[in-house]
């Protein structure tokens, strides 16, 4: 029967509709502003918050850029089939002026806007190349390809080896991409630059700031896509599922809502959505969409079930039956999203909290905005059956009875897949590819590619060493442990170029001492003064100002996280060994987001780990048992496990995208086993029999759980036509994944459970005398619910047959019974001598007035087969310890019945009894049931 909630819901519908309606329109003025129609709520598409950079690590940085400027330049390469000619210079001189020129940009280098040091004759001179000097002087170019290729810290920098390919480094003047994203630099570079194209010359642009402007800019594209043609997809197909108004209305409006309402609060608490709490919205919609679509499937059970003509009634019976399975779903989703705390990335925390406040949004709208509306959706008079009715119920009886029949099988099967996908997911690696997740024809991409096999390398990843004290740098054993360092870096195949102060030294060493084989000075004198004499714009790149630290630039030819992190590794082991007082640390975009993708990748598995655990002991606490918690949470166990198992077998990297598609699929996992096991649970204590309630379950869920997995995995594998690969790895990793946990939703989920045993006595109980026993069983009388359980489950159970002797006249007394079904004759006497006193039944007590130490004042035979709760001597002393106020209760209950057994045995002729009792105690009468127990 519906509790005091649940009709307060449909009593008072209008009201929570308007309310609805009422904190809907709030949110609404929350996020849009109507006066201008502008959205209050702020978009960060930049890559700022996917970092897991500590406030530390950000000071430190910080302190790089100002000891030695930004290091993470936008780079425009310039090819031709030689780039020392008057006519590429001079292309190359004003692409470099028009670069400088742009709002944003702090400094350009190239060949023609950087002095470039040589010596002529002893005497050190720098070369600028100007548009006057290049039409002046043919011999220009000539003497700058000689400049250029004799100094290390310009060839392989700022014109590739070959000479064919020139760069100009753009340094943004701030580090934000939020700020770049705002001001479009990268767009208005590509355009500047695109702008010297010319028959002969090609144009690359590249770097960090515009790899990860490309990607910030298709993310959010695709993303505002996809949140749209999902909810079209799913608009259809709930259209062609349930043929009815409500059947598309209810779900639409729910997600809608609740979308609303994230939405505003992200926007009241001044949080802006980023390219990780952009996947909120895909998310609710995906639980929205399964919470609406177990509350239908029960809506128009009972609708064509026809047992409740009132709507209101109906709609009350839809909450007793489905508010329990979506309050632990929602409770258990939260819970298992809150886990997502303890990453250390501020946007999955973010991502965490506020799905959970979504989903919070989402149960609360699904037990009271949803049938609030359908207490105002009338039915028509005839209902016509679902599409596909016919099939889900045969096809679920025919499952069931397969689960059932093959459940040893089924359970090898699950066991053996289970341990197969922790084998395969052993085999995951974790890491990202940024340039990778576009296709290859892709302007970023292939200017990447192309730029990296020109100039060696595009990637950055510097390495910053303190000295601990000033002129540490010129200690000519230090210098020569960098060189050694710097020669380990050049072998390593990620690398393709590296500069250091060691390349400054050795080219001042060479020109200004005099020394043709260059090499790092034995004197420290020596190279102080070649510091000081050779101090250019390119040695303060390298060496700050008092020659205490100093940073070693390197760049990479690879943009995988994987790769990239083995280096890191390999490279801190190599650092460990520099002298003693040297204190080194890696910097550079391609290091933050290596560490950042590891760091949120590792915390999220912790995170999956803490979120079944969750799932544990909230199923745990729902059954009141740890074992059957357990049990139940193994279905939701194995779909991670095989999701993971998936990722290794396909070799799919573990990034956060692929992390986040277990999130999903964890929520919906989860919404589709509890909605089974509440029907499980409900159905076997109203049958009293396990394996029918996994048939009812069964059909209960498996047009719900299909249609959700279905349209699901239909409205992702839209995601396969994106712009980004991962974006399509992400679309049909979640539609294969749903079917993989559809399958066990039909298959493993069933076989488990028809197994497992959770009627209780308590259950039995109420199956046969009735939801309140205490009404119908004396000895009850005046318990609580509770205290009626907890006797019950202190007590026995037993079966006898029919024509068995449970008590004996004369016998000693040590138990009493209470007659949970069958039929049994209270008598005295045999023969002639038989005087049949009662017969007991259904609520009846037995027993008792012989209880307390007594003997036996009567026979008790069964007359049919008979289940009858007994409570003993042993019972007596331990409900006496633990529970004292029931046993209070049992007592005079007790004292109660014997006072009127007493009274209606008075009627009989007590000497008679007397007599016949004494002599049945000194011949010892037939063996009874209850004295073999005794």
């Amino acid at each position: 029967m519906p509790n005091r909630v649940q009709l307060w819901v449909t009593r008072h519908a209008s009201w929570l509709l308007l309310l609805t309606a009422a904190l809907t329109l709030l949110a609404l003025a929350q996020l849009i502003d109507f006066r201008t129609g502008d959205l209050r709520l702020a978009i960060d598409p930049s890559l700022d918050a996917v970092s897991t950079q500590s406030p530390a690590e950000r000071e430190y940085s910080d302190l790089i850029r100002r000891r030695f400027g930004n290091r993470e330049p936008i780079m425009v390469v310039m090819r031709a089939d030689a780039v020392f000619t008057t006519t590429i210079l001079t292309r190359l001189d004003r692409l470099s002026r028009a670069l400088a020129e742009q709002d944003g940009v702090e400094s350009v280098s190239s060949l023609t806007a950087t002095a470039l040091p040589y010596v002529d004759q002893g005497t050190l001179k720098h070369l600028r190349v100007t548009p006057e000097a290049l039409m002046e002087d043919q011999a220009l170019p000539d003497l700058l390809r000689e400049v250029a290729s004799a100094n290390p810290l310009v060839s392989g920098q700022l014109v590739s080896a070959d000479g064919r390919a020139a760069v100009i480094l753009v340094y943004p003047a701030t580090r934000s991409d939020l700020e770049m994203l705002r001001t479009d630099l990268a767009g208005r570079i590509l355009r500047v630059a695109d702008a010297e194209r010319a028959a002969g010359v090609d144009i690359l642009v590249t770097g960090s700031p515009v790899i990860r402007s490309a990607i910030s800019d298709t993310v959010t594209r695709q993303l505002r896509r996809v949140v749209l043609v999902i909810i079209g997809v799913i608009t259809v197909l709930l259209a062609l599922a349930f043929r009815s108004l409500r059947g598309v209305l209810l779900p639409l409006a729910t997600i809608t809502i609740a979308l609303i309402w994230i939405l505003a609060t992200l926007s009241f608490l001044g949080r802006p959505i980023n390219l990780i709490t952009a996947l909120v919205p895909p998310f609710l919609v995906t639980m929205g969409l399964a919470y609406c679509a177990h509350v239908l499937a029960e809506y128009e059970h009972l609708l064509r079930s026809k047992t409740h003509p009132d709507q209101r009634a109906r709609i009350a019976e839809l909450l007793r039956e489905v508010s329990v399975p979506v309050t632990i779903t929602g409770l258990t989703t939260i819970a298992g999203l809150l886990a997502l705390l303890l990453n250390e990335q501020r946007s999955m925390i973010e991502f965490a909290w506020s799905s959970a406040l979504g989903t919070g949004y989402l149960m609360l709208l699904t037990l009271a905005f949803v049938p609030a509306l359908l207490c105002y959706m009338q039915p028509g008079k005839t209902q016509r059956p679902l599409p596909g009715s016919a099939l889900f119920e045969n096809g679920g009886m025919r499952l069931s009875r397969f689960d059932r029949q093959r459940r040893p099988i089924i359970l090898w099967c699950a066991a053996g897949a289970f341990g197969l996908s922790l084998l395969l997911a052993a085999q995951i690696e974790i890491g990202e590819v940024y340039v990778g997740i576009f296709a290859p024809d892709t302007r970023v991409r292939a200017d990447y590619e192309a730029a990296n096999l020109a100039i060696g390398g595009v990637n950055p990843l510097d390495i910053s060493i303190e000295g601990g004290s000033a002129d540490a740098f010129t200690d000519p054993r230090i210098l020569r442990a960098l060189e050694r360092l710097q020669y380990w870096l050049k072998v390593q195949p990620e690398v393709g170029a590296v500069t250091s102060i060691v390349d400054h030294v050795d080219l001042l060493n060479r020109d200004i001492a005099g020394n043709p084989a260059g090499g790092i000075p034995d004197s420290r004198d020596v190279i102080r003064q070649l510091l000081f004499v050779g101090r250019t714009d390119l040695l303060q790149g390298v060496v700050n100002s008092d020659w205490s630290a100093t940073l070693i630039h390197t760049r990479l030819t690879v943009d995988d996280t994987t790769r990239i992190g083995l280096l890191l590794d390999r490279l801190r082991t190599e650092l460990a060994q520099l002298p003693p007082g040297l204190e080194a640390r890696l910097t550079g975009g391609s290091v933050v987001m290596t560490e950042s993708v590891r760091t949120a990748t590792s915390g999220q598995l912790q995170s999956v780990a803490l979120a079944l655990l969750l799932i544990y002991l909230c199923l745990s606490i729902q059954f009141m048992s740890p074992r059957i918690g357990l049990l139940a949470t193994l279905p939701t166990a194995l779909q991670t496990a095989i999701y993971f198992g998936m990722l290794g077998l396909l070799g799919v990297s573990l990034n956060p995208t692929s992390v986040l598609v277990e999130c999903l699929v964890l929520g919906l996992a989860i919404d589709d086993t509890i909605h089974y096991l509440a029907r499980f649970a409900g159905a076997a204590r109203r049958s009293g029999s396990e394996t029918a309630a996994a048939e009812i379950a069964l059909l209960a869920v498996l047009r719900p759980v299909t249609l959700t997995k279905t349209i699901l995995a239909l409205g992702f594998l839209t995601m396969v036509t994106g712009e980004l690969q991962n974006q399509a790895q992400f679309g049909w990793l979640a539609a294969l994944t749903l079917f993989s946990a559809w399958l066990v939703d039909i298959f493993v989920t069933p076989a488990f459970m028809s197994g497992l045993r959770i009627v209780t006595l308590w259950d039995t109980l109420r199956l046969n005398l009735g939801d309140r026993v205490q009404e119908t069983i004396p000895l009850f009388s005046g318990l609580t619910n509770r205290q009626a359980r907890v006797f019950a489950l202190m007590a026995n159970l037993h079966t006898l047959p029919a024509d068995k002797r449970l008590i004996t006249e004369g016998d000693e007394a040590g138990s009493i019974y209470v007659v949970v079904d069958g039929e049994l004759s209270v008598f005295t006497g045999l023969g002639e001598d038989k005087v049949v006193l009662k017969k007991m039944q259904r609520g009846d007590v037995v027993g008792e007035l012989g209880y307390f130490g007594q003997r036996r004042t009567a026979n008790v035979d069964t007359l049919s087969q008979t289940r009858l709760l007994r409570f003993d001597d042993a019972d007596r002393e331990r409900i006496c310890v633990a529970y004292p106020a029931i046993a209070a209760r049992v007592f005079l209950n007790l004292n109660k019945l014997q006072a009127q057994r007493q009274s209606e045995l008075s009627q009989t002729n007590p000497g008679r009894r007397g007599r016949r009792l004494a002599d049945l105690i000194a011949e010892g009468g037939p063996a009874s049931f209850d004295s073999t127990l005794h």
